[in-house]
């Protein structure tokens, strides 16, 4: 489990909050892997959010009708 990542601790290797990364998975931005009830970020995905970026929750909130 050396490339999977906690919420908290990929929020630190992104530079953003914690809440930030729960609002993309819940829009399904972030692909998580899940061992039991816990939601882990793997590595690939911390680089491929790391050189593509992410969207902009504001801009998903209009987009969704939110």
């Amino acid at each position: 489990m050396n490339d999977l990542f906690s919420i908290g601790d990929a929020a630190e290797k992104l530079a953003i909050s914690a809440w930030t990364i729960r609002a993309h998975l819940k829009r399904g931005a972030i692909k998580p892997v899940r061992v039991g009830r816990r939601v882990l970020i793997p590595q690939k995905e911390i680089d491929r959010l790391a050189n593509e970026g992410l969207p902009s929750l504001s801009q998903a909130a209009t987009q969704s009708g939110r």
